[in-house]
């Protein structure tokens, strides 16, 4: 029994690991715009960043992971439409879309799995986007990885995704940006607990400011990122 939890923990690991092939390496979440207006230039800078999307995800996304590790075929529909609608920037909203749809195709390629499956057939057929926190939720699932593992580890890969693009954005060294990422540890703990504590009811999030700078990010006169 042990060593099949430990097989799941480790393909789980695999999936969120910066090297599995999602590509979200390429998108800075909006850090980059941030960084080009100066805004964000410090370490204490990022880590206050890293915190407000925690803090924004916890009502928003890990809801949607949570959902989607009991959801049915209609519910996956659902969820997907709903982070459809919450994500108001154009480039969130596609980065969402691309690294789901390349995270669920190389997750069916490790596992076969029926809602997997279903939530690749609704995306070619055109009735899904194909969003990262549906797929991570499902994958999951599909893993047998309970509640507070699945939430924690999707807020980890947001907070490794800044800490890993201030390295290329801003003058920060790999020492500084580690501790920045342990120190999200809190920040890490706060979204997941809310995000257990909260169902679709309550699914929501107001920061405008995140979406303005992700917004602007199409417009920048140089870009190292997707988005």
């Amino acid at each position: 029994m042990m060593l099949f939890q430990s097989r799941q923990l480790l393909l789980l690991l695999q999936c969120i690991d910066s090297a599995f092939p999602t590509g979200s390496f390429a998108h800075s979440g909006g850090l980059e715009t941030y960084a080009q207006a100066e805004i964000v230039t410090t370490a204490g800078d990022l880590a206050r960043l890293i915190a407000m999307k925690l803090e924004s995800v916890a009502k928003t996304d890990l809801i949607i992971v949570h959902s989607a590790l009991s959801a049915d075929s209609a519910q996956i529909l659902q969820l997907d439409n709903l982070c459809s609608a919450s994500k108001v920037a154009k480039e969130t909203r596609e980065s969402s879309e691309k690294i789901g749809r390349r995270m669920l195709v190389s997750v069916l390629n490790l596992m076969p799995n029926e809602r997997l499956q279903f939530y690749q057939d609704e995306i070619t057929a055109g009735r899904c986007a194909g969003h990262h926190a549906v797929v991570h939720g499902l994958a999951c699932a599909a893993l047998g990885i309970e509640p507070r593992a699945a939430l924690l580890t999707f807020a980890y890969a947001l907070a490794t995704n800044q800490t890993a693009a201030s390295l290329k954005l801003m003058s920060i060294g790999q020492t500084q940006s580690q501790a920045v990422l342990g120190a999200a540890g809190e920040a890490i703990e706060a979204a997941v607990e809310t995000a257990l504590t909260h169902t679709l009811d309550d699914f929501g999030s107001f920061t405008p400011g995140l979406d303005i700078r992700a917004m602007q990010h199409e417009t920048l006169f140089r870009r190292l990122f997707i988005s």
